[in-house]
Order: structure tokens, then sequence, then C-alpha cells
């Protein structure tokens, strides 16, 4: 547990601890926030000293904070823009020992605490300009020339959308492509979890009769899935700034074998989310907004075509993307090797969707593909 203590003084000491067993993908304390379950964070903020010390009582404040924080260079100056929004918040005054108003007693102090997170909060979320944090911080002030202690910890929180056992109807994405060859990409749901692995089933029906390619066999040359994380940060301070990034989070290309055929075919990929260090959950909460699209592209010929000739293929899906609930990662095995970190690219177009990057992973057609990559850390003896 970490402990900031300002006062550089071995004497005396602030901590928060929490009472979980889990901890998240940046090694800070978990707990789930489901619909049905409201997540409660427990613990305990304990202040020791072994001699006398200048201090007041201890302010403890909890927060579930968005923030959105971001510079840009106008000529030779520079514009800070700071958008911080709090959720949810909760304070305590813990009172301490002390001889008189502003000196504190020697001896222990333990101060136990409850937080139960409202309905519709969003996961934890990481990032170098946004962020939704749940932080809790104990503060000491001191008078001069004495520094104030303060202990300030995060937890990680999986929010999930879904319900147990919630039933979701299929989502289809329909096109034709160049007006000649219709194709349907069909996905169990628009919500995924993070970690989760989705079966995308592409139906390809023969080319049409008024096509010049009608009964022509449809060869597909290149396949790949990428993921689109599109990140909105305003600052209404500011009139109304904004700032929009997008990122590549994953391209997985697609190396199996495709059927070539004049007939139409049916082929079912999976696809492997990556977790929460990779892949943001999705987030409206005003200076922060992320969204998602997963996009499947193809370059693509018939038997009378060259592969110079192959053509691009593009379908676009937008999804949401949710924490896992408890009964998503529980079951798995802490112990299994990590696979290689998904390629996360930023990027300010789409130019990059036209020819694949370099792919750390691939897809797969084989429903057993792959363990499913686990953001949750079990320390060792639990």
């Amino acid at each position: 547990m970490a402990i900031l203590d300002f006062s550089k003084d071995s004497g005396k000491s602030i901590a928060i601890h929490f009472h979980t067993k889990e901890l998240g993908p940046e090694g800070q304390p978990l707990y789930y926030h489901t619909p049905e379950n409201p997540a409660v964070i427990k613990g305990h903020v304990e202040f020791r000293t072994v001699k006398e010390t200048k201090g007041g009582d201890i302010d403890f404040t909890f927060e579930a904070r968005a923030q959105a924080k971001w510079t840009e260079q106008h000529g030779k100056a520079t514009i800070s823009f700071n958008n911080l929004k709090r959720l949810q918040e909760q304070s305590w005054e813990i009172k301490l020992n002390h001889t008189n108003p502003k000196t504190i007693a020697p001896g222990v102090t333990r101060f136990d605490f409850e937080v139960q997170l409202d309905p519709g909060l969003p996961s934890s979320i990481e990032g170098t300009r946004g962020w939704f944090h749940y932080r809790f911080k104990a503060h000491i002030k001191r008078s001069f020339p004495h520094r104030d202690m303060a202990a300030k910890e995060l937890v990680w929180v999986y929010s999930s959308s879904l319900r147990a056992n919630e039933r979701h109807e299929p989502k289809i994405y329909k096109s034709l492509w160049n007006d000649v060859l219709p194709v349907t990409c069909t996905l169990p749901s628009d919500i995924f979890y993070q970690g989760q692995i989705v079966p995308l089933t592409l139906q390809f029906e023969p080319f049409l009769d008024n096509s010049i390619h009608r009964g022509q066999e449809l060869i597909v040359v290149s396949a790949f899935i990428k993921m689109k994380q599109y990140t909105k940060l305003t600052d209404p301070k500011m009139l109304g700034k904004e700032r929009n990034d997008k990122k590549t989070v994953f391209s997985l290309p697609v190396t199996e074998d495709w059927p070539q055929t004049n007939q139409g075919f049916t082929k079912t990929i999976m696809v492997e989310l990556p977790g929460a260090k990779q892949l943001a959950a999705a987030i409206e909460s005003g200076p922060v907004t992320k969204r998602h699209t997963l996009k499947l592209i193809m370059m693509v010929r018939t038997n009378m075509n060259t592969e110079k000739e192959a053509k691009e293929l593009r379908v676009e899906m937008d999804v949401k993307i949710t924490a896992p609930r408890p009964e998503h990662i529980k079951d798995m095995a802490p112990a299994h090797a990590a696979p290689p970190p998904y390629q996360s690219i930023d990027t300010d177009d789409d130019d990059d969707d036209a020819i694949p990057p370099e792919f750390s992973r691939s897809s797969s057609g084989n429903p057993g593909y792959g363990d499913h990559p686990t953001d949750v850390k079990h320390p060792q003896g639990h």
C-alpha cells in the first residue's frame, strides 16, 4: 500500500486500506459494479504517530471524477485546458486524539468507511488526456513550517451495463458492395465487454443478376478486423473548446483460408477483444466521451480479375464497450502466460485503414481460439 507522507518523518504515517483481495489492471483494488449489485467499497484509514506531532483532524474524501486535461500550442503561446466533473462525492471528518487543538497525541487511529456507488457510474478509465477515476484522499492540515500529510489512492471499478443472463437481439449490418454484391455482417449484440471473444458472421451472396460479375467467383485477397476508439474532450470554460482524438486499438488479420465460389458463402470469425488496459469502456461524462467502431476491411476480386485489380470492401459496425461482470472473469486462471500486447496506434485520420499496420495478433475461425486476456490480478495465496 503506497503511503504518501509529505512530512518525510518515519515516526508518523497515514494510509488508506481497502478490504478486497482482487486487483485491477493497474494494480489497484478492484470492485465490480453491476445494474443488480452496485459496488460497495469498504476499507479503513489508519493514522499512527510515535510521538506528539503538529496537525489537525483528518479530512477524508471520496470522488468519482471525470477529467479532461490537455494543452495546445498557438504560435508561441501554450493554452491549457482542464475540465473536472464529479459524478459522486462523499466526505468524512476523522477525529484524532489531541493534547491541544493543534497537537496530535501519540497512538494509532483507525477509521472504517463504506461507499456505495451510484447506479450508472462508468468504469474506471486511464488516458493521457482524459480519464475517469475513483479517488480516495486522506489529508491532515498542518501549520507552517510543517508540511501537510496526505494519502491518495485509486480503486478500479468494472462498471458493466450488462445484466445477468441478459439476452440481446443479434445486430445485423447490411451492405451492397459496389451495387453488385450483397454482404451481411452479424454480431450477437452491439454491446461487448472488455476481454470478450466475439463471433462475427459474414454472409456473402452471389453477385446480382444485373452485375457484369454475375456467375463469377468471389476471391478474398486479404482481410483484417480493426477496432477504432474515438475520444472527445471538452472544456466549457474555454468557449466550449473540444478536442477529438482517434486511436486504432487493434488490427487483427484473418489468416485462415476463404471459400472461393460463385454461390455465396458464410464464414464466422472469432474476434478477441483486449482488456481494459488497451480498450477503454464507453463513457459519456461531459469532460470525456468515448465510443467505438468495429471495422471489417477486405480486398476482394473475382476469378476474372488479377490481384492488382482487387478492390476494397468495408463494413463499419458501431458497438458499445462495457466492463466484464464478475462471472465473466472469476473462473479464469490467472497464471497462464500473457499474450503479446495489442498494437495501439494514435492517428489523426483513417488513412491507415486502407493498408493494415504490423499485426500483433490474429483472429481465428476456431471457436476455441485463445484465452481471454484478463485484467484481474490475484495476490499470491488468494
